[in-house]
C-alpha cells in the first residue's frame, strides 16, 4: 500500500510547518480532520481543498459544506462561453488518489473560523507503507499559528445584556436648611434709624458737593479779573508814552531789549 507524505506551509506564519502522511484511498475530510489537529485549529465555519498547478493557481474546488458556484465555461454548441451553476464536490465523499495527477501535485487548504488561514500544501515523497500504522498522521511539526483570545459563545435567543452604568447622587440641601430663613423677625426701629443715617449722608454730600462748585468759580472769575489788570496797566503804559521829552530818551528806554538771546 502506498503512502502520501505532504508537506504543509502557512501563508501567513512562515515558521509554520506539518508533514503529513496519508493514504491515497482516504478522504479530504481524513485529511481536513488531521490538519485541524495538528494545528490546533478548531470551530471551523467553512473550508475548502483546491487543486493548483505549480504556481498556485487555484482549479478545481473540494468542499466541506454542500455549496454551488457560478462557473464560466466554452459551450461548444453556442460557440461561446457561458455561466453555469455547479454544485462543489465533497470533502466527504472524494478520495485523494482520484485528484493527485503529478507526483510534486500542489493543493491550497482555506480554513475560515475564529481566525482565517490559508496553506500550501506539496506532495514531496510517494512511498510504500512497511507496517499497519494508523493513518492520517503527522510526523513533523514546527512552529504554532497565533490565535486570537478566546471569546464567549452567544446563546441562541438570549440577548446580551449591556453592563449597568450607575451615575452618583449628590445630596440635595435638606428642605428645613431653605426655609429657615423665613423665621428671622425684622426690627423695624432698627431700620429706621439705618434710613435717617442715609439720609444726613446724602445731605452731606450734597452740600459738600455745592461748596466744590462754588470755590472753583470764584478761582475763576480771580483769574480773569487778574488779567484784565494786568492788561489794563500795560495801556496805561502805552497811553503816557508822549510824557518822554524826545524819542532819544525813548530808545535809550528800550535799547538794553535790542540784544540778541545769545548775548545773555
Amino acid at each position: 500500500m502506498l503512502i502520501y507524505r505532504f508537506r504543509i506551509t502557512c501563508e501567513e506564519h512562515d515558521p509554520f510547518l506539518r508533514e503529513i502522511e496519508i493514504q491515497p484511498n482516504q478522504t479530504f475530510l481524513d485529511f481536513h480532520h488531521i490538519l485541524l489537529d495538528s494545528s490546533e485549529l478548531l470551530h471551523c465555519e467553512r473550508s475548502s481543498f483546491f487543486m493548483t498547478d505549480k504556481k498556485y493557481k487555484k482549479d478545481k474546488e473540494i468542499s466541506l459544506k454542500a455549496e454551488k458556484r457560478q462557473v464560466r465555461k466554452y459551450d461548444e454548441d453556442l460557440d461561446q462561453v457561458v455561466t453555469d451553476t455547479v454544485s462543489l464536490p465533497l470533502m466527504k465523499t472524494e478520495k485523494l488518489k482520484h485528484y493527485i495527477e503529478d507526483p510534486h501535485q500542489k493543493m491550497i487548504y482555506e480554513f475560515v473560523g475564529r481566525d482565517i488561514f490559508s496553506f500550501h500544501i506539496e506532495l514531496f515523497k510517494i512511498f510504500p507503507s512497511d507496517g499497519v500504522p494508523s493513518f492520517p498522521r503527522c510526523i513533523k511539526r514546527a512552529g504554532e499559528l497565533p490565535k486570537k483570545a478566546e471569546q464567549p459563545t452567544p446563546v441562541a435567543g438570549v440577548t446580551p445584556v449591556a453592563p449597568r452604568v450607575v451615575i452618583p447622587k449628590v445630596p440635595l440641601p435638606k428642605l428645613q436648611e431653605l426655609v429657615k430663613f423665613d423665621d428671622i423677625v425684622e426690627d423695624e426701629e432698627e431700620l429706621a434709624a439705618i434710613e435717617d443715617e442715609l439720609e444726613i449722608l446724602i445731605e452731606d454730600s450734597s452740600e459738600e458737593a455745592v461748596l466744590e462748585t462754588s470755590g472753583g468759580d470764584d478761582h475763576g472769575v480771580d483769574d480773569f479779573l487778574y488779567g484784565e489788570h494786568e492788561e489794563s496797566e500795560e495801556d496805561d503804559k502805552l497811553d503816557h508814552l508822549e510824557d518822554y521829552e524826545d524819542i532819544e530818551s525813548l530808545d535809550k528806554r528800550i535799547s538794553g531789549f535790542d540784544r540778541d538771546s545769545d548775548d545773555y
